[in-house]
């Protein structure tokens, strides 16, 4: 599950310099912020397999919140968002959304398999 936590964080990386590069607004880098963290996560459970599920659990909370900002977002402002703040929110809620859904089944398959 880290590789797949560090091509997630790559891509939200990607999105908000992106972003960024496009609008010059700081708010832009916030998906980046998160694929920052989340790639740090994930090179730590990587490294440090004792910790390995404590940090992917961090990872899956980091990666809820990061679903979540953009969902509330969304349910507020969206009529009011520019297309490029609409495409950003949307693309970081689809990306922490499919992660957190990979990383939830991880966790049953690692839990049915123990026992």
């Amino acid at each position: 599950m880290p590789k797949t936590t560090l091509v997630f964080a790559a891509l939200r990386i990607v999105l908000g310099v992106g972003a960024f590069a496009v609008s010059s607004s700081n708010t832009a880098l916030l998906p980046a912020g998160f694929g920052v963290l989340l790639g740090a996560l994930a090179l730590l459970a990587d490294r440090l397999g004792g910790a390995r599920k404590a940090l992917m659990h961090v990872a899956a909370v980091v990666a809820l919140l990061g679903a979540l900002a953009p969902a509330a977002a969304l349910g507020i402002r969206a009529a009011a968002m520019s297309p490029l703040a609409l495409s950003v929110n949307l693309g970081m809620l689809a990306l922490c959304g499919g992660l957190l859904v990979l990383m939830v089944r991880s966790f049953i398959a690692a839990r049915r398999a123990a026992s």
